[in-house]
């Protein structure tokens, strides 16, 4: 069967089912071992000293932001070009979102504008606390470059690597945190890797480790110790501070655990998609998201940018037509109601002009070679007239 009607999806095998089975059929559906061996092999994948896994990539952001003390009277900084969610992480926290115009190629945020927007500002005060890179479609923002500025003006960097997960640059993976603070990654269905719902926050920071632990079950620290003697030492607890439940189950963490097996093989099956993608519709009329040579995107996405919107449309339509799905990523943040006042769009010439002519083409391991080629023929048929 044909899976040309979604732009993405999941893949689970029977070592998946297996997987979960086995939770099913433990002592923990939640708060048991299978979490921490998660973590830690996925923390071992990236190269990172740490990971907290928690119910969503969303939960890990705002998590993430909440360790760096952003709150009231804070700026935080990032893309136009991201889902809602690394926005309103920073809005949960009270602070104040500033959006930066995308490189035109890669797609991610621009650090030459960046740079000169932060060359711009006089008052400290209004310098950002926190940057959050977004690695748009997988493809890695240049790590070392963003934290060279972080440096400069004493920013951390929380990089939103939902889509990047098996992702890599000449001078790490992505999530080996490096150059930032931490970094987030999605396991959402339409992800490379899938729990279901979940994400994880990964970072090399011992403290910071400990606080989003705590942070995720409540803000409840279960090593304390009683002052006084009326309880068992093993059955104390306190609260400490504000906390949320954004614990992720036992029952999730066993599917990721098993898809994460399997994650070197489905980023190597969608580069070889890519491939075929690039050979095919190889045309001046049709631009790519590039990537670096020197790196390796995850190809959550597979991007690409037509001449005109009256292009665009034609192509969305035409696929549309042949029962293939097609996607849009993403309405500019500062487009949607609640962001209004991130920004209005003559000041992102470059994210209006990809809003405009953008187009996220079918991309997951259930396609074929053939099917890759339907695609393409589509397209060519739209651009010969």
């Amino acid at each position: 069967m044909s899976r040309l009607d979604t732009y993405s999806c999941q893949t689970i095998d029977s070592s998946d089912i297996e997987s979960v089975v086995s939770v099913l059929n433990s002592d923990f559906l939640t708060q048991g071992p299978m979490v921490e061996e998660f973590e830690k092999s996925l923390a071992s994948l990236v190269g990172a000293n740490h990971a907290c896994a928690v119910s969503s990539a969303t939960a890990a952001l705002h998590l993430g932001l909440v360790s760096m003390g952003v709150g009231k009277g804070d700026h935080v900084w990032t893309t136009p070009n991201t889902f809602v969610a690394t926005v309103n992480a920073a809005v949960y926290c009270g602070a104040t979102v500033t959006l930066i115009d995308i490189d035109p190629d890669t797609l991610n945020i621009d650090l030459t504008s960046l740079k000169r927007e932060l060359e711009a500002i006089s008052e400290t005060q209004r310098l950002p606390k926190v940057v959050i890179p977004v690695h748009f479609g997988g493809n890695p923002v240049d790590s070392q470059k963003l934290s060279s500025l972080s440096d400069q003006y004493e920013f951390k960097i929380l990089e939103d690597a939902s889509h990047a997960l098996g992702s890599n640059t000449q001078y790490e993976n992505v999530g080996q945190c490096q150059f930032s603070d931490a970094a987030v990654f999605s396991f959402h269905p339409v992800k490379p890797l899938i729990t279901g719902e979940g994400g994880v926050i990964v970072t090399n920071s011992n403290k910071t480790y400990q606080k989003l632990c705590q942070l995720r079950s409540h803000g409840i620290d279960k090593n304390a110790r009683e002052p006084t003697t009326i309880l068992p030492a093993e059955l104390y607890y306190e609260q400490t501070q504000l906390g949320w439940n954004y614990r992720l189950s036992d029952i999730h963490a066993a599917l990721g655990n098993s898809q994460l097996k399997k994650l070197k093989s489905t980023v190597e099956y969608r580069q070889f998609l890519r491939e075929i993608y690039l050979e095919q519709l190889a045309s001046e009329a049709i631009k790519f998201q590039k990537i670096e040579d020197t790196s390796l995107s995850s190809n959550h996405l597979l991007v690409v940018q037509f001449e005109t919107g009256l292009k665009r449309n034609a192509v969305y339509n035409a696929l549309k037509a042949h029962s293939i799905a097609s996607n849009f990523h993403y309405i500019p943040i500062y487009r949607q109601p609640l962001h209004h006042s991130t920004g209005n769009p003559t000041k992102f010439p470059m994210m209006e002009k990809y809003y405009a002519t953008g187009l996220s083409l079918p991309l997951h391991v259930k396609l074929t070679e053939s099917e890759i080629l339907k695609v393409s023929s589509v397209i060519k048929e739209v651009l010969k007239t």
